[in-house]
């Protein structure tokens, strides 16, 4: 119980700012419905703006806004069905159920609408059908008007929050992928120079959870998207979440590479002789390659372009003496996991190059050059 205890308190903890902004947002969305605008004058009271509310915020941040534009849709054309429904058939009679049921659902299903959609315009025409008294009709244009001031409060709240660093998930996130990368090309180093088959299983292991931090990397770019849609005098701000947005997948696929350079040492190291030397130096110097790409991300966050450079002429001079420190591996034949590292290798560096943008024609040249390798596999 003590632990239970603990555990809940710890996500309470965690998790207070979702609490503070559903509580705010949906006491004061019924606030000004019902006290403001008169929405408690209907039998049904302003349940809707507060129910809006719950809805927009229980969305990832990034489809927020999408989701609340959504809600509103369906629920106006829900309403509009039900009214229809009402005028032909009659409320709360089992053929406006059916017939409401039918249509909205299949209007969504032929729209192609999300979940949330189909459960709202339902819901709505239902509402209208089978919950409203007859003769209280103008309880259709209300509920629009209620969802329209739940879902707007909610985004306003949602963005109290972030209001003064929009980006500031970008840098969060690209901050724990490349970190997590680091770590992982930092275990495989040491794996390979103890020889030791049971670290690097733990390592390929840890290797396989990367692609959750490439993942909130992209949804960290949605939610800095939809951050400055709803600050729009925070424009300026745009071609940095390009930026980071045309590294992403660069970092995936770096990501991509160096599993499979993990997944490689476990073979390594099942290997009787012992792993070349320099292969760990050519690892030493992709971790601070990774580092760099890393620093890049961050200045370009920031805006400070001039830092940016600076870590971007960097990384091309770590890049270079990343594939000098595989030359040797190359003038004698080697193992065929070992080969093939080399390889992975060259793929993971040039990835690191392009998510940091320094993927330039002669660091590319000079890397190839490095590396003896003809001009028909060049920049591959």
């Amino acid at each position: 119980m003590t632990s239970w205890l603990r555990s809940a308190w710890g996500r309470l903890r965690t998790g207070w700012p979702l609490v503070a902004q559903v509580t705010l947002a949906a006491t004061a969305s019924w606030f000004v419905a019902s006290r403001l605008l008169g929405g408690g004058d209907n039998d049904s009271g302003p349940f809707f703006a507060p129910a809006a509310a719950l809805i927009v915020l229980a969305q990832s941040r990034g489809v927020r806004l999408r989701k609340a534009v959504q809600v509103l849709i369906g629920i106006a054309v829900g309403a509009l069905t039900g009214e229809v429904a009402i005028e032909a058939l009659g409320a709360r009679s089992t053929a406006a159920i059916f017939v409401v049921v039918l249509v909205a659902v299949g209007l969504s299903v032929a729209a192609g609408a999300a979940g949330v959609v189909r459960n709202q315009l339902t819901m709505s025409a239902l509402f209208l059908v089978a919950v409203v008294p007859p003769g209280n009709q103008e309880v259709a244009p209300t509920r629009f008007y209620d969802a329209l001031i739940g879902g707007s409060i909610a985004l306003l709240i949602s963005q109290i929050a972030v209001g003064r660093s929009p980006l500031a998930p970008l840098e969060t996130e690209g901050r724990q992928a490349f970190t997590e990368l680091s770590g992982v090309v930092d275990g495989i180093r040491q794996a390979l120079r103890r020889h030791d088959e049971q670290t690097a299983q733990a390592v390929f292991d840890r290797a396989r959870q990367l692609d959750s931090r490439t993942e909130a990397l992209r949804r960290a770019v949605l939610v800095a998207e939809e951050n400055l849609r709803l600050a729009p005098w925070d424009r300026h701000s745009r071609p940095r979440i390009q930026a980071v947005r045309a590294a992403v997948d660069h970092v995936d696929y770096a990501v991509r590479n160096i599993r499979t350079l993990a997944r490689l040492t476990v073979t390594v190291t099942r290997l009787p002789d012992p792993v070349p030397t320099q292969l760990g130096t050519a690892l030493t110097a992709l971790h601070e390659l990774t580092t760099c790409a890393a620093a890049v991300l961050v200045a370009v966050v920031a805006g400070d372009r001039d830092t940016a450079d600076q870590h971007v002429d960097r990384a091309g001079v770590i890049a270079v003496d990343t594939a000098r420190a595989m030359t040797p591996l190359l003038r004698h034949e080697q193992p065929l996991p070992v080969s093939t590292m080399i390889g992975q290798l060259r793929m993971a560096v040039l990835d690191l190059l392009r998510s940091a943008g320094a993927d330039r024609p002669e660091v590319l040249d000079a890397i190839d050059e490095a590396l003896d390798l003809p001009p028909v596999w060049r920049q591959r």
